[in-house]
């Protein structure tokens, strides 16, 4: 993607889901606190030509939102890649840059998680 490009961030969301290895994260009654932060990117040109200047994120922030009524995942990494495939399934991004944190999870810290910027041709 050459060039010059724009993006739509979505920041600071805070959900409330089901993933974890840890023990004390496999509780459904207690759900793991999620921080995500996601930037699709577009490139500039194609943005304003092909997508009208306009791209509707709305679905992706249904698709975040119901994640906390899903199953239980034990990897943040499995999660992180529904999350990849939402965003390039419900828009036309070029690239997707994700990041992930669990706040809560060890006291010393002020969070453990992923940060991913991927292309969609990468994402296989």
């Amino acid at each position: 993607m050459p060039g010059s490009t724009i993006a739509i961030a979505l920041e600071g969301a805070e959900l409330r889901v089901n993933v974890g290895e840890h023990a004390w994260e496999k509780h459904p009654q207690h759900p793991t606190r999620l921080r995500v932060n996601l930037t699709l990117v577009f490139d500039y040109r194609a943005y304003h030509e092909r997508h009208g200047g306009y791209v509707d994120y709305d679905p992706l922030r249904s698709f975040l939102k119901a994640l906390e009524n899903k199953p239980h995942v034990n990897k943040l990494e499995t999660l992180a890649r529904q999350i990849l495939d939402a965003a390039f399934t419900t828009t036309p991004a070029d690239r997707v840059q994700l990041s992930l944190s669990k706040p809560d999870i060890f006291p010393e810290m002020d969070g453990v998680g992923l940060r991913i910027d991927v292309a969609r041709e990468d994402l296989a």
